[in-house]
């Protein structure tokens, strides 16, 4: 093993050609809106989906009785 703990933080970083620095594309701080804000369902929307995956559950569990007796 190394002299060098695992605990002990290294001098040198893993990859000498990387260098840090700022940032410079995204220049402003400002958030963005929230996701839910940018979605363009409106209330009430797709409440007939239960009935769809009930009617497509009954069917399929019907065809299956019939095909497997």
């Amino acid at each position: 093993m190394n002299e060098q703990s695992r605990d002990e933080p290294r001098d040198t970083p893993l990859n000498p050609a990387l260098k840090s620095g700022t940032e410079t594309i995204y220049p402003t701080t400002e958030s963005s809106p929230a996701p839910i804000d940018t979605t363009s369902a409106t209330e009430n929307e797709g409440e007939g989906w239960p009935i769809v995956w009930l009617i497509v559950t009954v069917v399929g569990v019907a065809l299956a009785v019939y095909f497997l007796l």
